[in-house]
């Protein structure tokens, strides 16, 4: 069973229309400046550049299925149905005369692709080589759909089989020390440039839910050895699960240069990933398209 994210194609037409929309200002700059006398051939790069990434992220789908639900994953659906005071109330909830069980858990746990918004700094060493350091935020869902049987509250009837939500919502920061080169084009106002480097991860789970019916719980087990008991104060506690994990990044992309100040840079990055998800830490492939708003010699002058 597959969900649809959230993400559609107009998503994609508006961001694939905002980089033709940079492209046509970088050529229009191009224009502008070509015989400006703003513009230095010798003043390419400044020492430092501070910039802000704006892009897409999709991660690798195995991870999701850290969020389905399954009896080998942490957090299981059987600790709700398995709670006789919550399975008491699905069954009021569900208008259930005799029994209300899982038939089929999710088969396609998949992320929906996130907006990706970061900080860029690079150093550089001569006009074409260089060293960076950049930080993205994602706030990531995983969701699909499991399947329940359900006994109705009437007489000779087949039991029914309905679908609801499971869902899982995280947080995740990627970090990429990288090493960086620019190459020089007859044009010094479009350079193609690539980057390559170590990714760290660091991943928070924020929530694990399922819907039955109008109820909503959480499969994170907050209770420990204990469990919900309705007019009992039991403890509940604070679970912390993810965690930090390696990997490598690798991007290519254009600089258009609208002066010695400022560009704009889009490109694509590719990673390959440990996420750190109990069960679930594989190295797997992932991607981003991205946008960067690159200011030049921020920190210091190079004359």
């Amino acid at each position: 069973m597959r969900i649809v994210g959230n993400w559609s194609t107009n998503g994609m037409k508006i961001f694939f229309s905002g980089m033709l929309l940079v492209l046509s200002i970088g050529l229009m700059a191009q224009s502008n400046n070509d015989n400006s006398s703003e513009y230095t051939s010798t003043n390419d790069f400044g020492y430092w550049d501070l910039g802000m990434n704006f892009g897409m992220y999709w991660p690798s789908a195995y991870g999701a299925h850290f969020y389905d639900g399954s009896s080998s994953n942490v957090n299981k659906i059987s600790y709700v149905f398995g709670n006789k005071y919550w399975y008491e109330d699905i069954k009021r909830n569900l208008n259930a005369a005799d029994t209300v069980f899982v038939k089929e858990l999710p088969r396609n746990m998949r992320y929906t692709p996130a907006i990706q918004i970061g900080l860029y700094f690079r150093r550089t060493f001569n006009n074409y080589f260089g060293i960076s350091l950049q930080f993205d935020y994602s706030k990531l869902t995983a969701a699909d759909k499991y399947s329940v049987e359900v006994d109705p509250n009437q007489i000779a009837t087949l039991p029914d089989i309905r679908l609801f939500d499971i869902w899982g919502v995280e947080e995740r920061v990627n970090i990429d020390i990288l090493v960086s080169r620019y190459f020089k084009t007859r044009n010094p106002l479009l350079m193609p440039f690539f980057e390559a480097g170590l990714n760290i991860s660091s991943t928070r789970v924020k929530e694990n839910k399922i819907r039955v019916g109008s109820l909503e719980y959480s499969l994170i087990n907050v209770y420990l050895n204990n469990s919900y008991t309705p007019g009992v104060q039991a403890n509940k506690y604070y679970i912390q699960q993810g965690g930090m994990g390696l990997g490598a990044s690798i991007a290519a992309g254009i600089r258009l240069r609208f002066n010695n100040k400022v560009s704009v840079d889009p490109g694509i990055r590719f990673y390959y990933q440990r996420i750190k998800l109990e069960g679930y830490d594989l190295m797997k492939p992932a991607f981003s398209i991205f946008v960067r708003l690159s200011l030049t010699d921020f920190f210091s002058s190079n004359e």
